[in-house]
């Protein structure tokens, strides 16, 4: 009887961390990162949206559009500016309250898109849907 009481009492706490798990992806939302360029302003902003598709703007202005997708603290990303089909991978490190992240090139033969995210701080501005 007693492990059948057990048992019932594993399925009911098991079922209980499935239900309240929160398997948000925390890289959806606005992000930027901010620095000074010839004595100009520079601003790259970064859209992740839930369902995969990312825009990238300078300084206001869209210079590309792809899709991503995570796995664990790994992103697979994507765009026309260097093949659509071909992938780089990063490691995301996510900082503070989930407020910053860098991306680190694990690998990517796309030059503009390394150059342009590699070890930069970036910093959240909203989450988006």
């Amino acid at each position: 009887m007693n492990k059948f009481y057990l048992a019932g009492v594993l399925v009911v706490l098991l079922f209980s961390v499935i239900a309240f798990t929160n398997d948000t992806n925390p890289l959806v939302g606005k992000w930027e990162y901010s620095t000074t360029s010839q004595g100009q302003p520079f601003k790259l902003l970064a859209i992740f949206r839930a369902n995969s598709t990312f825009d990238g703007f300078i300084n206001k202005k869209e210079f590309v559009s792809g899709t991503y997708h995570m796995k664990h603290d790994t992103m697979y990303i994507s765009d026309p500016t260097c093949n659509a089909k071909y992938e780089g991978i990063y490691k995301v490190q996510f900082l503070g309250q989930l407020d910053s992240l860098r991306f680190h090139v694990i690998q990517d033969t796309c030059t503009g898109r390394r150059e342009g995210t590699d070890g930069f701080l970036f910093k959240k501005i909203t989450t988006v849907k």
